[in-house]
């Protein structure tokens, strides 16, 4: 008994002592190396690397200052808790270069440095699911960086703290690089930002992303896609585009520039629900062609589309749109919907592509040299095609519609994507001399889209009403910008995920295996298990000798 006693001491003292030290490494480690374990299979609690990347940038001291009002109601109040961990392994990654503050405004004095600072007060809602409750209260949530001589803010921390590793990081990213800009060609009757998008320079500047736009105009060819700019966007012109200019874009691609093209195979006029098209006049052909992607002239009427918000003759009115395909996130690979794999679409829950083409893909161009072709996006299976010249009117369509899609052919590529060493459009034909390809060192990036309505602010009206913040249209134009601009750090902290990983669907087969090894099999193991251990002691006991 004595023994037995001494043993269960001896026991007990090695446990508590292991969970002693195990507290102790787990404090020495957060508190004072800053070091932390993530053992999620996504991790889910560590920087990407596109961060780790930024923060090495620095050259100088940056400093976050946070100013929170503490005890904010549930489930807000454990937003605090996740992002000084964060912020912890921003400090961690910094080398010493980055100095987090918290600012707790718990009474006048740090209320009054708090709006010194720019913070204002605004209305936290949160909803209780535990209690059912619904709780407002006027909180600061305000979020400043100083470096160098320029500052930035996040003047509100949305509840959850989802997505602050990508809007601190292009924060910081903006301060290292004051500005990057995209250019969008004109000249030839395309949708500018001061005119098609007249939202966008409010976007950029709340998101804080460091993006600058500016047009650009070739003059006929005269003159070349300026080197300074991050990507090229053109976008829905209805004038012809000059082969010269053409070459010029070409001769931009060729040297490891990246463009986006958002244009139709026809130009619509009239009103959304009674458009007319004819075929387009933009000559992009020309040079779509020579990578292997074609324009069809056609618009797309897909019965998987989108409602939207329209002027008819009884008012405004909420009717499905027809010519407003909407692709949802693709669940089979090749099969409709877009990839949200790909950095333009990146988890996106769908998109809206009004008045969309059909493109032709030719897959052996398109892919010499080793170009990587993605299929961005997808029509449905129920679309049909209306070809070159036509009137539509929405009414009709709908009254129609069984009849219309009932012997449908789709579905339709409508977004694709080339990047690698793409071949010139115009090899051994080009007066500039420009490589044949893209080389390995500068790839070339290319996006189609066969809609030049897809970010216009008229769509937007119509199905903005319809989709809760801001239009997944507008976050894919986002993505673009992060794209063109070949930006590994920021798509690098966008290919995170930081989702709620979801559970797998368990086949009938695996149930069944469940089921009965959980019946038979497990009762089984432990008999036998039992019959093992009986058998052992039995033969110990055979061999004691007295």
């Amino acid at each position: 008994m004595e023994r037995r006693s001494q043993a269960r001491a001896q026991t007990g003292a090695f446990v508590a002592i292991a969970i002693v030290a195990v507290v102790l490494l787990n404090v020495l480690a957060v508190k004072v190396l800053h070091a932390r374990l993530d053992l999620t299979k996504r991790g889910l609690y560590s920087l990407s690397q596109g961060t780790r990347r930024t923060l090495g940038r620095l050259t100088d001291n940056l400093t976050i200052t946070i100013y929170w009002t503490p005890d904010q109601p549930a489930p807000a109040n454990d937003d605090e808790r996740l992002l000084r961990e964060q912020l912890d392994e921003y400090v961690a990654a910094s080398r010493g270069r980055l100095e987090v503050r918290w600012v707790r405004t718990d009474n006048d004095e740090r209320k009054r440095q708090a709006e010194a600072a720019s913070c204002t007060k605004r209305v936290l809602q949160t909803v209780n699911t535990a209690s059912d409750q619904a709780n407002l209260a006027e909180v600061f949530r305000c979020v400043t960086f100083s470096y160098l001589r320029s500052t930035e803010q996040i003047a509100f921390v949305n509840p959850g703290v989802e997505g602050m590793e990508y809007q601190i990081t292009s924060i910081v990213k903006k301060m290292i690089d004051p500005e990057r800009a995209i250019g969008f060609l004109t000249g030839h009757e395309e949708g500018s930002p001061e005119t098609a998008l007249p939202y966008l320079s409010r976007i950029l500047q709340e998101a804080h992303l460091g993006y600058t736009t500016r047009t650009i105009d070739l003059h006929g060819g005269e003159d070349e896609v300026p080197s300074d700019i991050k990507g090229l966007v053109i976008m829905g012109p209805s004038r012809r585009i000059e082969e010269r200019e053409l070459r010029r874009i070409n001769s931009y691609l060729m040297r490891g520039g990246s463009v986006a093209v958002f244009a139709g195979g026809t130009n619509i006029t009239g009103s959304d629900t009674r458009p007319t098209a004819a075929r387009a006049e933009h000559n992009l052909n020309g040079l779509l062609d020579g990578y292997g992607v074609t324009i069809n002239p056609d618009v797309v009427l897909d019965f998987q589309a989108s409602d939207s918000i329209q002027e008819i003759e009884q008012g405004r009115a909420r009717i499905p749109m027809f010519t407003y395909p909407a692709l949802a996130a693709r669940r089979d690979v090749g099969g409709a919907g877009i990839d949200t794999a790909h950095p333009a679409v990146f988890r996106l829950p769908g998109v809206i592509f009004p008045f969309v083409s059909s493109l032709t893909l030719n897959t052996t161009r398109a892919r010499e040299h080793g170009t990587v072709l993605t299929e961005v996006g997808r029509t449905s299976d129920r679309s049909v095609l209306q070809r070159e010249n036509f009137e539509l009117d929405a009414l009709e369509l709908l009254q129609r519609r069984q009849q219309i899609f009932g012997n449908a052919r789709g579905s339709y590529v409508v977004a694709a994507a080339l990047e690698g060493q793409l071949r010139s459009a115009f090899a051994g034909n080009d007066t500039d001399h420009p490589p044949a390809h893209a080389t390995r060192e500068h790839p070339a990036r290319l996006l189609v889209v066969g809609s030049g309505k897809v970010f216009h602010i008229d769509q937007l009206r119509a199905i903005a009403p319809l989709q809760n913040g801001m239009p997944t249209n507008v976050q894919m134009l986002l993505n673009v910008f992060d794209w063109l601009s070949q930006d590994p750090d920021l798509l690098a902290v966008r290919a995170k995920d930081v989702s709620e990983p979801s559970l797998q669907a368990v086949t009938d087969t695996r149930k069944q295996l469940f089921k009965w090894g959980s019946i038979i099999g497990l009762p089984l193991l432990v008999g036998v298990l039992g019959v093992v251990l009986m058998s052992l002691r039995a033969r110990k006991r055979a061999e004691i000798t007295l």
